[in-house]
């Protein structure tokens, strides 16, 4: 009987707190609106309040219970980091900076169990319920015309990639690039944290979850690229890594596809297969396959100038010649 009346006096402390953190957040909002609303969007003095006033809105949340204190900070960092790869623009990553920050703002409306529970183990009502804070963030935001990508941003981070997703349904592009950014990092850190599942994981374990979805929730570039974030890559690193991953996977689309020889092959007529130089590759030859270590670059094709070009390119990026070989009839 003791314990069921602390666990109530508990809850009933805790829902107190909350109720008054979120007077907290309301207020605190609304005198950021009425002290800015005439200053120009250009004015320099707007940005550095509007600095100050994602900091110290990012610290009250972080001073929820139920809100795992510093999570937005890491999130936030590693999503900058992507964006540097992407050689984003420096208003994009601004917007990922303040979006990264108040990610979770919404979730001081959620009931404090709620928050507690891990996301798998809610019903398919709860999963709404706690999905919607990211409306409800965004709503709490509305007016500051100085945060409507950030807003965006925030309103749109549980979309999936493949148009499945939560709120809009967005598919792929159309989903804003912070959005994306944010959904790969921290679905991450929740995998980490067991807030997904339920049960804390390793970080190899964490990241494979990531990339059996990719296509699915995620942007499999961004994907790719947060993982050489994780590798603790440099920004130049990472951009010459991001163009290396390119190289290849437009070789990859281009094995993948192939260009068919039109005309069908006489069957009566014998072929051999050899082994050329990068040297030796000319125009009209008939290619059985070119590969890059064991990395295919095309197959069943006639050169034309744009292979050779290609082909040469990539022998520079990857530093090494490939295996061509070439059918004579």
């Amino acid at each position: 009987m003791s314990s069921t009346i602390d666990n109530a006096g508990e809850a009933k402390s805790t829902d107190g707190k909350v109720s008054l953190l979120v007077e907290k957040v309301d207020k605190y909002i609304e005198q950021f609106k009425c002290s800015t609303q005439h200053l120009d969007p250009a004015d320099e003095r707007l940005k550095k309040l509007d600095i100050g006033f994602v900091s110290a809105l990012s610290h009250i949340i972080d001073l929820h219970p139920g809100i795992i204190s510093g999570q937005s900070k890491y999130i936030t960092e590693k999503a900058l980091q992507i964006a540097c790869g992407l050689e984003l623009s420096a208003e994009e990553k601004g917007d990922i900076l303040y979006a990264g920050l108040l990610q979770q703002l919404g979730k001081i409306k959620l009931p404090f169990r709620l928050l507690k529970k891990s996301f798998y183990s809610m019903t398919t009502v709860e999963k709404y319920r706690y999905l919607g804070h990211t409306t409800d963030g965004a709503d709490l935001l509305q007016g500051l015309t100085q945060f409507k990508a950030a807003v965006s941003i925030i309103r749109h981070q549980y979309e999936h990639y493949d148009g499945q997703g939560f709120p809009g349904g967005l598919l792929s592009s159309n989903i804003p690039v912070g959005s994306r950014i944010l959904s790969v990092v921290s679905d991450y850190i929740e995998f980490l944290n067991g807030s997904m599942t339920g049960t804390e994981m390793f970080a190899d374990a964490a990241l494979g979850q990531l990339l059996i979805r990719k296509q699915s929730y995620y942007d499999p570039d961004i994907v790719d690229i947060f993982v050489n974030v994780l590798k603790g890559l440099s920004v130049e690193e990472l951009i010459e890594a991001i163009a290396k991953e390119k190289k290849i996977a437009l070789a990859t689309e281009r094995w993948q596809k192939g260009v068919l020889l039109k005309a069908k092959k006489d069957s009566k007529k014998q072929s051999t297969i050899v082994e050329i130089g990068l040297c030796q590759l000319k125009l009209n030859m008939n290619v059985e396959s070119i590969f890059f270590g064991a990395i295919p670059y095309i197959r069943h094709c006639i050169v034309d100038q744009t292979i050779i070009d290609g082909v040469n390119e990539l022998a520079n990026v990857e530093g090494k010649s490939p295996i061509i070989k070439i059918i004579l009839e």
